[in-house]
Formats: C-alpha cells, structure tokens, sequence
C-alpha cells in the first residue's frame, strides 16, 4: 500500500504559476476572511449539487483528538530538505491542532481526471479545484466563474495547508474516494543544495501518490482508510460529496471558539439564505455548524430580523407585486426587482450581529439584495436612508437568466459585486443601467419623510426578540393633556400635541394651575407578563384632579398611523394600567394628581405601536 508523502512542484521550462500569485488572485477582500471562506464553499457546495436531493453544507470546528495525533505527524511531516519551505510541519507539533472543515453531502464530489494534461470528456471538477488555477466556469449558471476564490483557504490556514476528501462517481469503477493534501507556501529556490537538482520552485505543494513529476490523489478504501487514521468524517453508503479541512486557522479576530462559531453560523444565513427557504424543496440548502461537539443554529431567514424583510420581497418576485426593470437601448429585461417596505424600532448598534456588518447592513436595512441564477447572494446595495429612524426597507433584485453570463463577468473573484467597468459594448450598459434603475426605484427615499409630533425611541429588546422574532412593537409614545374648561374637538389627534403633554398649540385655560398635564415618563419598555411580551409606558399626571386617563392605540405603518385597520386585523389593546391604587383592566382609568401610571399594552406582533394618552378632570368630557 503506498505510502503519502510531500512533493513540491518545480518551475517547468516553459514556465508556471508561483504560488504567490495564486494567493493574489483573490486580492485582499474589506471583509473578514471567514466570509469569504463561507462564500467560496457554500458556493462551490451549492454548485456541486445532486438533482433531487437536499445539500448538507456543514462547517466544523475541531482539534485533533490525542488519538488521532500521531498519525498526523506520522503521514504528514515533509522530508527534511523541504521543511524550511513547507510550514506544515509547525502545525503537526502543537499539542492542539486546530482544524475548520467544510463537509458537503449530497454534492457530486470532485470528479474527472485527476491530471491536467489529460482531455475530460465531461467533469473537471477535479483537475480545476486541486491542480489548476484560473480556468473558466464549466457549471451552468453557477456561482463561480473562474474558482480564484479556492485562495482563501490557504490564507485562512497560518500554515497554507488544507486536505481534500471527495468521493464521486467514476465512470465503470462507481463511487470512488479521493484523498489529498495541497500546500503553499512561498516560492523558492534549493540553489543551497551542491548537487544537479538545485533549481527553482512554485511553492506549491502536494502530499499523496508521488508519480515521478506528478502526485495522484490516494484512492479507493486506501484513502478511506487513511481518512479514517486522520479522523476525518467518513462517508456513508451510497454517499457522495466532498470534506475541505483546513489546518490550523486563523481566527485571532473572535475571543474564542464559540463566539467565532456564532459568526459562521450568522454568516451562512446572511450569505446563503435564498437557497434555504422552505419552497426550495428538495433543492434546499441544509446549514450546519458545530464546534466543539455543539451544534450552532443558524439564524431562520424568514424569521430573523431584518432578513425577513429580504426574504418577504424575494417571495413577491414572480408577483405582480414585484416589476421588471428594464435598459432601453437595447431593450432588454434585466431582471426582476420587488420591495418590501416596513416601519421598525431601531436596532440598537450592539445588536447588530457582526455577519450583517460585514454584509454591509450595519443597522436597519435600506439595501437591495443582488443576486443572479444561482440565487446566492452578491451584494446588498445600499440605498437611500429613509427620513425616519421608524422606517426600514429591504429589496431584492434577480437578474434575468438570459443574461446570467453578462453579470458573471462583471464580478470580481471574490462574487461580492458586479463592475461594470470591466466590461464592454452592451455588456457593461446592461449592468451599468441596472443600477440606474435600481436608483430610480429608490429615489422616493432620497426625500425626508413627514415628521409626526409623537416622541420616538428604540426599545432595548433583550429576551423580547426571542418572543417577537426580533422586532418589537411600541416605538412611539405621545401623551395629551387638557384642563377643565378646554374645548378643542382635536383633542387627544397626534397633530396638535407634543410628547410631553404640554398642550402645545392648543386652546387652553389662561391659569397653568388648572391645565391636566400628561407627560411620558422615559421611553416605552418591553417586558414578559404571564408568559406575554407586553409593553409599557410610564405617564406623570398632574395639575387639579382627580384625572380621567384614556388610551388611543393604533399600529403605525410607513404611512403613518392606522386607524382604521383592515377588517379581522389585530389591534393593540390596553391590558392594564398600574397605579399607586392598584391595578385597573380597563379602557380608562382614574387617577389622584399628581401621580405616575404605567400604561401595560398588549401590541401586535412585528408591528409598531402608536401610544397616545389624554386626560381629563373628573366631570369634563375626555376628549
């Protein structure tokens, strides 16, 4: 049985690749490298799958257990004339060697020859993944187009080194294991050595079957075997698919395992959520993340908030409540663009998960998610923010298959936005026109929306998001006071009072003392009461009483205050009101003054609710 062993590639006389250039390809992405580690292989993964069948796409954070230990110093330590070129041998010597996996399942695996002078008579995929650099896209409307962004493994590797274990169906053998390891490290020269075979290297590195100047993958139960002496997890039965282990990652950014599994797990539902809705079916993406033997979920799209939002207007894309935008000259659809527009209570900075910064969603979003056949996620475009704090919108624009190729190209190797500028003749007009229309459905945006009266804050959510899936109700809190005597038929309408009950603009009596004055006592808080998330509103009540207190509930909308809601919709509703008396299940209570009451509203779920209170003396009518 053959043994692995390292083998570093020489420059041929007509030249190659160094490994350098291989990690320059990618650039230097302004995200962290762990998103584009997960933008890379969920790609590759989601491009790789199998017709009719769900993809498993599971990261793991792991260490080498004790047993596993010595054969991976045994099989992978490099010769000694290679180790001061080959940092792989610092990795194998530490007590614990960290590794990231990728493991994907019902995915084709890596198939084709697996030399890259031999012709394919269909797949590639192995030759493209393991041996060459830079070759074109050969999935129909896939993600990737020219497989760059493979670098990033080796630069989130502190060594350069990442193992490969596919198994995929060869034609007249049936599913067949593979097992490799690549390295790079930097280019070289062995001139030190006195003998004919000094001569210049690439830096790249392979460790498998040495076969004079090539290295064939291990193969067959001989690379499940090995697989297993590494600890790598095994395939089942019938199972294709492909492990990516990268050894020893960098991930000095995050303080500990947990909190960098976290990001992964977040990441994956920002990068990757088009592919994991429900009505994908069998087709769907299946995420998983588990780090230390535990299991990270990660976060429902449909249900997290602001990726809701998203995925609320990427379901309205085949409705007639969705458009197509459209270039005129040429006349061309370009693709489908659908909104969905919300009022919200502000994310608070600190609540923001670090995945949706790096996404480029730094709060509340005011972004259009760009995305093309393969229905992965390119870039969130950020537009216009709106003129209140209240109000958040989310869109999604598909570009027409018809002209997946164009926007394929207009990508740079890390997929994360489409330049027009490096296309030509009506290539780049389509894409550049996008955007111009894309901006065009926005401008409404660009206009400061009208202001109400009402006093407005963010709510400090807490263990409420876990109740209200993220956003909760009860940004707004307005309080309206009145003397007796007064006789303004307004009274209690969000024109004419402001947040602290003053009255302001008002008819009211020409002695201060006599005026009822409700005032907002803080910002609305949320809270859990017998197993409800309700919220509420501290009121100061004073001048002469005793004072009658009414509430005037209503959901707010982008459009302002629904009054009026649609029939059979739910409506905030007053739950209580807690005063120095005790508690009162009412519509209205009274009051001693000058006094505090706290408002209790039961609200609506994932809406905002609009609070105004008005007082009244005893014996006037409340307004």
């Amino acid at each position: 049985m053959t043994t692995p062993r390292w083998w570093s590639q020489p420059f041929p006389p007509t030249g190659a690749i160094a490994s350098e250039g291989i990690r320059n390809q990618l650039g230097r992405p302004p995200v962290d490298p762990l998103t584009v580690f997960v933008r890379e292989t969920a790609q590759n993964s989601w491009d790789a799958r199998l017709p009719g069948l769900p993809t498993t796409y599971r990261i793991e954070l792991t260490t080498v257990s004790p047993t596993h230990r010595p054969a991976w110093e045994r099989l992978l330590t490099p010769p000694p004339q290679t180790q001061p070129f080959l940092q792989v041998r610092q990795a194998l010597r530490t007590p614990n060697l960290r590794l990231l996996s990728v493991v994907d399942r019902g995915t084709k695996g890596l198939g084709g020859p697996t030399r890259a002078d031999e012709l394919a008579r269909d797949r590639r995929d192995w030759v493209s993944f393991v041996l060459n650099v830079g070759e074109k896209r050969d999935t129909f409307q896939g993600g990737g187009t020219y497989g760059y962004g493979k670098a990033v493994l080796y630069r989130l590797s502190q060594v350069g080194t990442i193992l490969v274990y596919t198994r995929t169906e060869v034609p007249g053998v049936g599913l067949t294991s593979r097992l490799i390891g690549i390295a790079l490290g930097d280019s070289y020269d062995s001139r030190e050595r006195a003998d004919a075979q000094a001569r210049p290297y690439t830096g790249r590195h392979w460790w498998g079957d040495v076969q004079g100047e090539h290295v064939e993958p291990l193969v067959g139960n001989h690379a499940d075997s090995i697989a297993r002496m590494l600890g790598l997890r095994p395939f089942a039965d019938h199972e294709s698919g492909t492990t990516l282990v990268v050894l020893d990652p960098d991930l000095e950014d995050f303080d500990d395992t947990e909190s960098a599994a976290q990001h992964l797990a977040d990441t994956i539902a920002w990068q990757m959520w088009p592919t994991m809705l429900p009505e994908q079916g069998d087709r769907r993406l299946i995420p998983e993340v588990v780090a230390g033997g535990r299991t990270y979920d990660v976060p429902d799209p449909a249900k997290s908030y602001p990726l809701r939002m998203f995925v609320s207007a990427y379901r309205r894309l085949p409705s007639d409540r969705a458009m197509t935008l459209e270039c005129k000259s040429p006349r061309k659809p370009l693709g489908r663009f659908a909104l969905e527009k919300a009022v919200v209570v502000p994310l608070s900075p600190d609540s923001v998960p670090l995945a949706a910064s790096y996404a480029g969603v730094d709060g509340d979003p005011h972004h259009v998610c760009l995305m093309r056949s393969p229905e992965l996620v390119v870039q969130y475009y950020k537009g216009p923010e709106p003129g209140s704090v209240n109000k958040a919108y989310a869109g999604v624009f598909r570009a027409d298959d018809e002209l997946d190729e164009v926007y394929a190209a207009a990508e740079p190797p890390t997929h994360d936005q489409w330049v027009h500028e490096q296309l030509t003749g009506h290539a780049k007009t389509f894409v550049k026109v996008t955007f111009t229309r894309i901006r065009e459905q926005l401008s409404a945006f660009r206009t400061p929306a009208p202001t109400t009266t009402a006093t407005s804050s963010g709510v400090a959510l807490g263990a409420a998001s876990n109740f209200l899936g993220g956003l909760v109700a009860a940004a707004f809190a307005e309080a309206d006071g009145l003397a007796a005597g007064d006789d303004d038929d307004s009274a209690g309408g969000r024109g004419g009072g402001d947040s602290s009950g003053t009255g302001r603009g008002r008819r009211s009596s020409s002695n201060p003392r006599d005026r009822v004055r409700v005032g907002a006592v803080g910002d609305p808080r949320v809270e859990e009461r017998d197993g409800d998330v309700v919220v509420v509103q501290k009121f100061a009540v004073t001048g002469p009483g005793p004072v009658r207190l009414s509430a005037r509930l209503a959901v707010a909308t982008w459009e302002g205050r629904e009054d009026d809601a649609p029939a059979g919709a739910a409506q905030p509703a007053v739950r209580c009101w807690v005063t120095s008396a005790g508690v009162e299940r009412a519509e209205a209570c009274i009051v001693d003054s000058p006094s505090e009451v706290d408002l209790v509203v039961d609200p609506v779920l994932d809406t905002v609710t609009d609070i105004a209170v008005v007082g009244s003396t005893i014996g006037e009518d409340a307004a």
